[in-house]
């Protein structure tokens, strides 16, 4: 698929993989909107944002603040890419010597990289739905989800 002149979502985009997720597709000339929160889009702009991504206030676990990121990006250009690298990962421990794991973290924890994944992936699904397609296979865009190297090797908590 072709990306240039193409809209694409990065979430997580303010730094670390989702920062060079979001470069990489810049530099091949995308129209890239990088979501994240806004404190973490405020420390991105003291070291300089990068060129060619429009970072947007976003937290992936709201429905209104998704679908007010797809809406800007469907306005610029056709959405052909999302990529989900939005996550946490707090480093607590079952039980430790400060006692048991705040069930709160773990919600949060599973409400960002769970529902806000799927969140993201619904929405922008939808929107991606009613474009047109860009092949004689029906292709309208893609959606691509990024996991932690947690999954296979293991992290306190």
């Amino acid at each position: 698929m072709d990306i240039k002149g193409a809209s694409v979502i990065v979430t997580g985009a303010a730094s670390g993989l989702g920062n060079a997720t979001a470069r990489s597709f810049a530099e091949k000339g995308a129209i890239v909107f990088g979501l994240d929160l806004q404190q973490s889009i405020d420390k991105a702009a003291e070291q300089g944002i990068d060129e060619g991504i429009t970072l947007l206030a976003a937290d992936v676990t709201s429905e209104d603040d998704v679908k007010a990121a797809i809406a800007k990006a469907t306005e610029a250009a056709p959405l052909r890419v999302v990529v989900n690298c939005a996550g946490i990962a707090p480093a607590a421990r079952i039980v430790s010597k400060k006692g048991v794991h705040a069930l709160d973290l773990f919600q949060t924890c599973i409400s960002v990289n769970l529902v806000g994944t799927f969140n993201v992936m619904r929405l922008a699904a939808e929107a991606m739905s009613t474009q047109d397609t860009v092949d004689e296979d029906g292709q309208r865009g893609v959606i691509i989800n990024t996991a932690s190297v947690a999954a296979y090797e293991g992290q306190v908590g």
